[in-house]
């Protein structure tokens, strides 16, 4: 499948009406499209803006060039990070970690450009801070290339889901936040 050159964009995706009461939640997918599956994220998301989704989610694919995941994650009170992941499990699996458990777990996450992604998350709760987890991929190859390794390309369905379930309240976001669900 051939890919865009990935920037920071808002992705268009099929709203579900009735929900726009409800807080905003953002859903960024990270990686860098040069670096195969570290760009799990914005396949994710891509896969994501494929699907009806509700008003009060906004999806946007970061990439790596100019963009600013601090001030992002700041205008929200809840945010999904879509990354690469490494916990030494096979390539494919899916994770969803707090910010937290990854950074205490993770040998290896997408960054969102030259800053670590866990720094983002810490600058970016000051003071008020939002509610991020993060949904990941296990990863096969961090090598350069543009095209997913096929053993991780079949869990992106399964990470897209795992997200949109979260942001829509159909899987309880305080058992991840807290780690109590695998």
């Amino acid at each position: 499948m051939e890919r865009q050159a990935w920037r920071r964009t808002e992705v268009e995706a099929v709203a579900v009406p009735g929900r726009s009461h409800e807080e905003e939640i953002v859903i960024i997918g990270i990686g860098d499209p040069r670096r195969r599956d570290d760009a799990l994220g914005l396949f994710i998301v891509e896969e994501l803006a494929a699907q009806p989704i509700a008003e009060n989610v906004r999806l946007i694919s970061g990439g790596t060039d100019e963009f600013d995941l601090v001030t992002e994650l700041a205008s929200v009170q809840r945010a999904i990070i879509l990354a690469a992941i490494q916990l030494g499990e096979e390539p494919g699996t899916v994770h969803c970690l707090s910010p937290a458990d990854a950074e205490a777990r993770a040998d290896y996450i997408s960054c969102p450009g030259e800053m670590a992604l866990i720094d983002a998350i810490e600058l970016s709760s000051m003071p008020a801070g939002s509610e991020v987890l993060v949904v990941g991929i296990e990863p096969a190859e961090i090598v350069p290339g543009q095209t997913l390794h096929p053993r991780v390309e079949a869990s992106v369905a399964e990470a897209a889901q795992l997200a949109h379930e979260l942001a829509t309240g159909q899987r309880e976001w305080r058992f991840f936040a807290r780690g109590d669900f695998v």
